[in-house]
């Protein structure tokens, strides 16, 4: 049994190493093509335009230095919580009772989610992602324009604030697996810290509009919520911290809809907003993934209403609606961008 367990323990490590290892060379890989094609297809310039061009570049390169430094350290940290889980799990061993229903049930987890050891891995990579984005657009706060004030960043302290809240009084809703634990709530508590820094010189108006939008997730999450934690505080918080959500990203495309950018002082292409524009779609897919795939409907759960639809479709919607406001910016520079291509002639007489 020694000699088994000695092989297995090898074998996993030998898996995860050969996994990171293939992950890193397929990412170097991808960055040395696209290297290559960008480096293929500038223009040809003299040397002094060269240098120049290469300078502004790399310029606007570093410009993204803030974001992909918060990006690199959430995913290492991800990468090296993985990694110690599946030693850990590899070397548990015991003749016990109590150890063997232990390790069949993390066997049965780890055939599920091969990769992420647990579908909680994915709510808590969500957290992660959800503090670069609000830390990029609070250091980047008044240099240009950003979606995520306002509305948007009242609502969703709202979300912060009921999910601190509900760990705080219950951990029947803490995530487990690599990623668990007071892993996700110190990040919570980085997201409710952003975002209050975000709220700041709101209008009362607009705070008072929010204020009842929040009251009507309150109620409608009164009236639709789990049974988990045998408690309506308790289980009405987890869904009231979804329903703000999906109202927060709906705040969100407004903003991108309605709103003025330019008229805010600001360009469209400042990086907070391309930064958030890519990252708020993906950090609201791993929610959906999770509700969808991983969430099984449970008539014994239902402590009121439809918890389970509103958790399914509420982080579906939300994906819907940080995609549309992305697809909008990105349509919105395109258009821009072949606008200015076009060569201005002569004006035309006013006769013809």
């Amino acid at each position: 049994m020694a000699a088994i367990a000695t092989v297995t323990n090898a074998l996993g490590n030998l898996a995860s190493g050969m996994e990171f290892t293939i992950a890193t060379v397929v990412a170097i890989v991808v960055l040395r093509m696209e290297i290559a094609r960008r480096l293929a297809n500038m223009p040809q310039q003299s040397v002094g335009q060269s240098s120049a061009c290469s300078s502004a570049y790399c310029k606007k390169l570093l410009g993204y230095a803030p974001e992909t430094m918060g990006l690199l350290m959430c995913l290492g940290l991800a990468g090296a919580l993985r990694m110690r889980a599946s030693s850990d799990l590899a070397s548990l061993s015991g003749t016990s009772d109590d150890s063997a229903a232990h390790m069949a049930a993390l066997a049965v987890v780890a055939r599920q989610w091969p990769i992420l050891l647990g579908a909680d891995t994915l709510l808590s990579l969500q957290a992660m992602l959800r503090v670069c984005v609000l830390a990029s657009s609070a250091l980047r706060r008044g240099v240009g324009p950003s979606l995520l004030t306002q509305e948007s960043a009242i609502i969703a302290c709202g979300a912060a604030l009921g999910r601190v809240v509900l760990v705080a009084h219950s951990n029947v809703y803490m995530l487990d697996g690599p990623l668990g634990g007071n892993l996700p709530v110190v990040f919570e508590l980085m997201s409710l810290a952003l975002l209050l820094i975000l709220c700041r010189g709101i209008h009362l108006r607009t705070m008072m509009t929010s204020a009842l939008t929040l009251g009507a997730a309150a109620w409608i999450a009164s009236r639709n919520r789990l049974n988990l934690a045998d408690d309506r505080l308790v289980d009405g918080l987890f869904i009231f911290a979804t329903i703000a959500e999906l109202l927060g990203a709906f705040a969100y495309l407004s903003r991108a809809v309605l709103s003025d950018i330019e008229a805010e002082g600001g360009n469209k292409d400042n990086v907070a907003l391309r930064f958030a524009h890519i990252i708020m779609p993906v950090q609201a897919c791993l929610s959906a993934y999770y509700f969808v795939q991983a969430f099984d409907f449970t008539p014994e759960l239902i402590g009121a209403g439809h918890p389970f639809e509103i958790l399914q479709w509420g982080c579906t919607a939300q994906v819907g609606a940080y995609a549309a406001a992305a697809l909008l910016h990105w349509a919105e520079s395109v258009e821009e961008g072949s606008t200015s291509d076009i060569p201005r002639h002569a004006a035309v007489p006013a006769g013809l």
